[in-house]
């Protein structure tokens, strides 16, 4: 599993799973509480499991937003190539 280069937050994990499918998104999971995938060129979070909520889903969303660019260039070197 390739980690998100683009940003870090403290406290969650980021993700790619290679080869995965369209539409372009990682996933992010706070260990334990929470795991979601996030479809930033259309910025919605969907949840897999938990409850996201707090702090750092809001830093989640504010980095995806700021980082869009350099997530899709990831996008297409780590999940597509």
């Amino acid at each position: 599993m390739p980690k998100v280069e683009s940003f870090v937050i403290d406290g969650l994990r980021l993700w790619w799973w290679p080869n995965d499918h369209e539409p372009p998104h990682f996933h992010a999971e706070r260990p334990g509480e929470w795991e979601v995938r996030v479809l930033f060129l259309s910025d919605q979070i969907e949840t897999k499991w938990g409850r996201p909520r707090g702090s750092r889903l809001k830093a989640l969303r504010a980095q995806t937003a700021n980082h869009r660019a350099e997530l899709l260039l990831e996008w297409e070197r780590k999940v597509i190539s």
